[in-house]
């Protein structure tokens, strides 16, 4: 892996991509600065990490736009940059820069709605709650993350969309499995249903896992998962080399 045709590769995105990042980056802040002022005042992050998490997953498609296009398939396949080190340029962008640029832009819009909260006589913005320690959820993001990236270089139209609809589908599928399975044993998904409370109970109790060794299982899948996936995005792009 040359980390000179790594940087080449970063100097070309932000050579013609920067205006449109830096566009927005302004329109998020913009989202979340109003979104605050409109509801008067803010108890949690919600709404903010939402709102930043739809610009997550959308981005992958712009870091591979030129795969699936036609002219400018052949200039992007012909950068002199081997796949592996054209997978850790856009996992670069999309891990740190683009997460770093979502994250300024946040604080940016909650800045300036708590000052303009505070100046019409509102309560502020609880700017404690903005971490809370919750590495499972900073990790699903990144698995999410993941996911899309493999999306936006395996399907050749509307990656985002694809890659949602194909997630829809396979979570259907499993859902209809798992109340196959409980419908065969009498049971269904419904909570106040007694033979599923002592179902789910008998189950907790079997397996009886401390909340150490559960994080740690949670952990290690997403971080598994997003291994898995970066791994099949080179394949994949790999591929479509050749």
């Amino acid at each position: 892996m040359n980390i000179k045709n790594i940087k080449n590769l970063l100097n070309a995105y932000f050579i013609e991509n920067w205006k449109t990042d830096l566009f927005q980056f302004g329109i998020l802040a913009a989202i979340v600065l109003f979104g605050i002022i409109m509801n008067g005042r803010v108890n949690n992050f919600n709404f903010p990490i939402f709102v930043s998490i739809i610009f997550l997953i959308i981005y992958p498609e712009r870091l591979f736009r030129n795969l699936h296009s036609n002219s400018p398939k052949i200039h992007y396949l012909s950068i002199p940059a081997s796949n592996s080190e054209k997978v850790v340029t856009n996992m670069l962008l999309a891990n740190i820069y683009y997460v770093v640029g979502l994250v300024i832009s946040c604080a940016l819009g909650l800045v300036l709605a708590h000052l303009y909260l505070k100046v019409r006589g509102f309560e502020g913005v609880c700017f404690y709650n903005v971490f809370d320690g919750n590495a499972a959820g900073i990790l699903m993001i990144y698995a999410m993350l993941a996911v899309f990236f493999f999306g936006s270089i395996y399907f050749r139209r509307r990656t985002t969309l694809s890659t949602i609809g194909v997630g829809m589908l396979i979570g259907f599928v499993f859902s209809a499995l798992i109340t196959l399975t409980l419908w065969v044993n009498g049971l269904t998904l419904i909570p106040k249903d007694a033979a599923f409370r002592d179902f789910v109970w008998s189950f907790d109790s079997s397996i009886s896992m401390s909340d150490t060794m559960e994080k740690t299982m949670i952990y290690v899948g997403l971080s598994v998962s997003i291994i898995y996936f970066y791994v099949l995005s080179f394949l994949r792009l790999k591929e479509t080399e050749a």
